[in-house]
């Protein structure tokens, strides 16, 4: 079989069923989940951004690649309930997850959550959507959780804030207890720390004493204490006095806390994790800053940054004394550059955004000289609409409050044109704390953002254009991932252009081209060369067509290789214009070189009739077989030659034989025939109907068989089998009304689980392929989709039920195979039953001739009912030659009359169709009332009244000695010896 591509969903799918044992979860497999839920699987699986799916009441959480940073050292995510995943955040995320299963979509920025992802709890922020996901009846079923961590930005951000706060509180301060603590406080009170203090390192570096520290009740003070360095260990006090900060996670399992001599130390004063902040001065270990927990925690880079960055502010304080003369050159030369600036305007407000100064930069940027900015509200520069929102208190309220505000939008100059500002308020306060007003520092960046508009626009006319043109455009970037698509995608493959970004272009080629194309699009991009190649896919009707794919590289104007960009164009037409001129002069060779053939198989062809010219033909020639044997047989008994009587019954026997044989099979296709599963030989059935449909096609359908001689065996119904044939026989004659060729094919086929898609519901394996094909008229996409629908025809009223496909695929869906249907206008169809193999098989009806029957028998009772006097007198005579007793009825009423009268029976043999009310089957029921459990043996021409599972039939026409044969295996059976 040729496989079938199988989809990237598919394969996300795959892998995602390998990695977690979902029959074990409350979803189970994913080949068994809703279409809705594999849906939106496949969408996050295929994701690069962090996402994950919480699905159905026990909320079982999917999640893909780009998801697992997030949930750190946890467990194992993939098959587990959303709240046991996040158990200790449960009771923050609830109410959260209580509101977008209601139907709420939420949208959370820097949302706090206290997680424990490696081994101890921490503070994380998340910005975050909950989006709710429907089921199949519009209920919500669970939802999707895209997120981005953001804890290092809010931190940064904090962090930022602290410092600058910090540093206003401790502006103006002398005293250096006073100092300590407030860094101290501050700094513990912002990492929520259990412990913060200074230390100081006596002149010989011997010992470290701590005046004061603050705590938050958690853990003892460590003031007035005085401890020798030496006890905590060389490691530890080697890189503090190497000027490195000592980051400690936990003293418990960090080599540098462990040792034998040092161990108690760290235990004694009740930190179990640290960072110690040395404070150098001349390359000597004068103090140091240190942040205490008794517990294990994990210290962020940012934390240590801030330690390090809040050590090294409050040591300037110490050194202010010292650096008065520094800062004052530092802010001359500070002045200087803030003057020079031109591109950045500088200026200062009061606390009410009265402008107090108004740097030169200033002056360049709005227009405004400095005498006409002083005393006036720096609201002045804002938009109307800006203004009219409040955005310029909204951003002194934020300064004032969290120290600094971003100031990113447009301004107005004094000429009334509008500028673009990239810059920052930031609160200025007195050494007590006092707010002295803000400082705005912004640059000029209107340029850039023209420049950034024009290059959109430019941007929004290159996809117009791409978007517009009837062919394929694309651009890849250096690494060859196509980064754009046109809307062509969209119209060519019914998919969004985004889904063919990355490599998911792949997906779109058939799959016995990837390779090749792959190969060749391989070799032009290393070799920064055009690239060439031609290539089949599926459009959105499933239709296959060729593109001439045609890609350059693409450079920047330094040169630098930034990818290729290519154009995709159609080129079916073309290809089936070559393609069909090949294939005429194929055929054409063909033609000539079956020339002679042809001419052999004309007479044969012509002397071929309709099925029922045939039929009505076969049946004359039976019947004269037989009139004429009888009518000799009479000569030779009145002429006194009975010797040579016995030919002629013997002729007459064998077209009564074969007239049987038709009988069966045309009972059989008009479904008159009991029809039973069993093992059959494909094969020899196929063999066995080779006549009928013949006679059933006309005389210009030439019929060809493909049968390979290893065909395996299959267990179904071989009448519907054979109905399901002569079906499809009959599509195909109707389909070529100027003649054509039928072939009917069988060989072994072995699936693969490619060859096969959620929908056909089979296991891959071994099966056997029953292949039907014609050269007709061919199907419509649009007809070939409905094809097996029921009472769909395209046939004339009256010349079609619209059954015949429908009743072959659910007879084949039901005997546990598959159909597939290929057509294609003026091409012809061919229709493929795919059944299950079995190996061991029996051969199909008529193919083994039923072996001489015993003649001896043991004796009994038999009553045989038959309304045809010609059927029953000769079947009780042959009975009782061969030592049964038996009675005879015409009819129900008569048989249960015989019973009445007191005769008790062994067997009972009944025809089933039967005058005077009664059938077979109620007649066997009523006698089984007076003889209870007496077995049953049915006669039957035709199946047309049901019969009880089981049952015993012999078929007519039979002959009396198959008829004895039976009797005496039932009633051997049914002897208690």
């Amino acid at each position: 079989m040729t496989p079938c591509p199988s989809s990237s969903a598919d394969r996300e799918l795959g892998a995602l069923g390998q990695a977690q044992n979902w029959a074990a979860t409350p979803l189970g497999p994913p080949e068994t989940w809703p279409a809705s839920l594999r849906a939106a699987a496949s969408m996050v699986l295929n994701s690069k951004f962090p996402a994950c799916i919480v699905w159905g009441p026990e909320l079982i959480t999917i999640h893909n690649e780009a998801f697992r940073p997030i949930l750190g050292a946890k467990p194992q995510a993939l098959g587990r309930r959303f709240d046991q995943v996040w158990t200790e955040a449960w009771d923050t995320l609830r109410p959260v997850v209580e509101r977008v299963l209601a139907g709420e979509a939420i949208f959370m920025d820097d949302f706090p959550v206290t997680v424990e992802r490696h081994g101890y709890l921490e503070q994380a922020f998340f910005t975050f959507c909950y989006s709710p996901l429907y089921d199949e009846a519009g209920r919500v079923a669970g939802f999707l959780d895209t997120v981005l961590e953001t804890t290092e930005k809010v931190l940064a951000e904090r962090r930022q804030t602290f410092l600058l706060r910090l540093e206003e509180d401790l502006r103006g301060l002398v005293d250096l207890q006073r100092v300590t603590l407030t860094a101290a406080e501050a700094l513990g009170r912002h990492l929520g720390a259990a412990r913060v203090g200074y230390g100081e390192i006596n002149t010989a570096g011997t010992t470290v004493r701590v005046d004061r520290d603050w705590g938050n009740g958690t853990i003892a003070s460590l003031a007035g204490e005085v401890r020798p360095l030496d006890g905590f260990g060389p490691a530890a006090i080697a890189e503090l006095r190497a000027g490195q900060s000592l980051v400690v996670e936990d003293c418990l399992a960090d080599s540098r806390t462990l040792g034998d001599d040092y161990a108690a130390t760290w235990a004694s004063i009740g930190a179990r994790a640290l960072v110690v902040v040395p404070l150098l001065r001349e390359g000597r270990l004068t103090a140091i800053l240190f942040v205490h927990e008794p517990v294990a925690r994990r210290w962020r880079d940012t934390e240590v940054k801030l330690v390090e960055d809040t050590a090294r502010r409050t040591w300037e304080i110490f050194e202010r004394a010292r650096a008065e003369e520094a800062v004052r050159d530092r802010e001359e030369r500070l002045r200087v550059i803030v003057e020079s600036a031109r591109d950045y305007a500088i200026f200062t407000t009061d606390p009410q955004d009265r402008i107090d100064t108004w740097m030169p930069g200033a002056v360049n940027v709005f227009g405004w000289s400095a005498e006409e900015a002083l005393g006036r509200y720096s609201a002045m520069l804002y938009t109307p609409e800006d203004r009219a929102a409040g955005i310029p208190m909204q951003e002194v309220e934020i300064a004032g409050r969290e120290g600094a505000a971003p100031n990113v939008r447009w301004h107005v100059r004094k000429d009334g044109s509008r500028v673009f500002i990239e810059g920052s308020r930031t609160a200025l306060r007195h050494p007590d704390g006092r707010l002295r007003g803000f400082l705005k520092i912004g640059q000029d960046v209107s340029e850039r953002k023209a420049a950034e508009a024009a290059l959109r626009e430019s941007e929004a006319r290159f996809r117009h254009m791409a978007d517009s043109a009837p062919a394929l455009i694309w651009m890849t970037d250096a690494e060859g991932q196509v980064v754009f698509a046109n809307m062509h995608h969209d119209h060519l493959f019914g998919r969004p252009a985004a889904a063919v970004l990355g490599q998911n272009w792949e997906s779109v080629l058939l799959p016995e081209d990837r390779a090749s194309f792959r190969s060749a699009f391989k070799r032009a991009f290393l070799a920064r060369q055009p690239f060439r190649a031609e290539a089949r896919v599926n459009d959105k009707t499933g239709k296959v067509r060729w593109l001439r794919c045609e890609g350059v590289p693409r450079t920047d104007d330094q040169g630098t290789f930034l990818g290729y960009t290519g154009c995709n164009v159609d080129i079916t037409e073309a290809r089936k214009l070559a393609d069909e001129l090949e294939r005429r002069v194929s055929e054409r060779t063909a033609e000539l070189m079956a020339a002679e053939e042809t001419l052999r198989q004309a007479q044969k062809m012509e002397a071929v009739g309709q099925l029922t010219g045939g039929i009505a033909h076969d049946f004359n020639n039976m019947l004269q077989g037989i009139t004429s044997s009888l009518d000799m047989a009479e000569l030779r008994v009145a002429t006194g030659h009975v010797e040579l009587v016995a030919p002629h019954l013997e002729t007459a026997r064998e077209a009564a034989d074969r007239a049987a044989g038709l009988t069966r099979r045309l009972l059989a296709f008009a479904r008159r025939q009991r029809l039973e599963p069993r093992q059959v030989r494909v094969n020899e059935l196929i063999l066995g109907m080779a006549d009928l449909i013949q006679r059933t096609v006309t005389p210009e359908i030439g019929l060809q068989l493909r049968l390979r001689d290893d065909v395996g065996g299959v267990l179904c119904d071989a009448n519907e089998l054979e109905s399901a044939l002569l079906n499809l026989c009959i599509n195909a004659r109707d389909a070529m009304p100027e003649g054509g060729r039928l072939t009917i094919s069988a060989a072994d086929a072995c699936l693969s689980a490619a060859d096969l898609t959620a929908e056909d519901e089979l296991a891959a394996g071994e099966y056997v392929e029953i292949a039907v094909a014609d050269t007709g008229t061919g199907m419509s996409p649009e007809v070939l989709r409905r094809a097996v629908e029921p009472f769909f025809t395209t046939k004339p009223l009256g010349q079609g039920t619209g059954l015949g496909l429908s009743q072959v695929y659910g007879f084949v869906r039901q005997s546990g195979g598959l159909v597939r249907l290929e057509s294609e206008q003026g091409q012809g169809t061919v229709v493929r039953l795919l059944l299950p193999k079995h190996t061991s098989v029996e051969r199909a009806e008529g193919a083994v001739a039923p072996s001489v029957p015993d003649m001896t028998c043991t004796g009994g009772k038999v009553l045989l009912v038959d309304d045809e006097a010609a059927l029953r007198i000769p079947a009780a005579e042959w009975l009782r030659e061969h030592g049964y007793q038996v009675l005879e009825a015409s009819n129900g009423p008569a048989a249960l009359r015989l019973l009445e009268d007191g005769n008790g029976i062994d067997l009972l043999i009944t025809d089933v169709g039967l005058p005077n009310g009664m059938n077979g089957r109620q007649v066997a029921e009523a006698v089984r009332e007076h003889v209870p459990g007496v077995p049953v043996l049915f006669i039957t021409g035709y199946a047309a009244t049901p019969l009880p599972p089981g049952s015993k039939v012999i078929g007519k026409p039979f002959q009396l000695s198959v008829l004895v044969e039976r009797v005496r295996s039932i009633l051997a059976r049914e002897s208690p010896g």
